[in-house]
């Protein structure tokens, strides 16, 4: 069984990842919380220095 996560990101503290989940939601996919996974981090930051992409 293949396992879906959510990755989302924005790049500073006064913006949220809502409005991402609920677009991916929109489309048609069941992204489960616990696999969801938002980080707050520049996009100028390369994938593998982000923590939460990391793990």
């Amino acid at each position: 069984m293949a396992r879906t996560f959510l990755y989302t990101r924005v790049s500073t503290i006064g913006q949220t990842t809502e409005n991402q989940v609920g677009e991916v939601r929109a489309a048609g996919f069941a992204v489960q919380q616990s696999r969801t996974i938002t980080e707050t981090i520049s996009g100028s930051a390369p994938a593998m220095q982000r923590p939460a992409f990391r793990r």
